[in-house]
């Protein structure tokens, strides 16, 4: 019976270590995968280098197409508060190979060496951006409406679409869009457009309930 208990405890001793093994071989393996499989660094490791970039926007002619402080060309978006709109990773990925991530887009895919040199142009559009207090926007207007455009107006939304007197006409013409659109469903659209849209070009920008609130009140305004 001792000897038969002993048997059994290397057994299930046995059984448990050839359970650790392949857990860790699963382990590693899913890491692998995650990693694409490849030892190489991900897109996400890469470090731009902002001075770098500069040049290389010039040097690309990056202007021919979009503006910075809505002084250039019009045909693609402003791209002074792009850093807002979309996260580092997200731009990366559309430069590197806009129709992948978007197949309507007019962008074109550029002969990049390598996915550093859409890491430097990311990292210089980075230190375009000008950061949003919400609070103090919030704090310094006197209704929903005027928050409302405050928002419009710090996000740049005229980058894509036109709004009165201003903007680019790619995208919806929001001038007399509450005239279309209850405000309801306009603060659902603002608040996760992927959730209603999969897909769509416009961006999430983490408005709150309030915030895009506010922002519906305002383009309801102009009808």
């Amino acid at each position: 019976m001792k000897a038969s208990a002993k048997q059994s405890s290397i057994f299930q001793a046995g059984l448990t270590a050839a359970w650790l093994t392949s857990l860790v071989i699963l382990t590693q393996g899913s890491q692998v995968f995650a990693a694409g499989g490849t030892a190489s660094p991900a897109a996400s490791t890469l470090v731009g280098r902002a001075d770098v970039g500069a040049k290389l926007f010039d040097r690309s002619d990056c202007r021919n197409c979009h503006s910075v402080n809505h002084q250039g060309s019009e045909v693609g978006p402003d791209l002074t508060q792009v850093g807002l709109r979309r996260a580092p990773d997200k731009l990366l990925e559309f430069i590197y190979d806009p129709e992948d991530q978007f197949p309507d887009t007019k962008m074109p895919r550029f002969p990049w060496k390598n996915k550093q040199e859409v890491a430097d142009i990311v990292a210089y559009l980075q230190t375009l951006k000008k950061p949003v207090d919400r609070g103090a926007l919030r704090n310094a207007s006197t209704s929903p409406v005027e928050f409302g455009k405050a928002l419009v107006t710090a996000f740049d939304c005229r980058a894509c679409h036109i709004i009165q007197d201003g903007g680019r006409p790619r995208y919806p013409n929001l001038t007399h869009i509450g005239s279309k659109i209850y405000p309801e469903w306009e603060q659902e659209w603002l608040k996760d457009p992927q959730k209603i849209k999969p897909g769509t070009f416009m961006p999430t920008f983490g408005f709150t309930e309030d915030e895009a609130k506010a922002i519906a009140a305002y383009l309801d305004s102009l009808k």
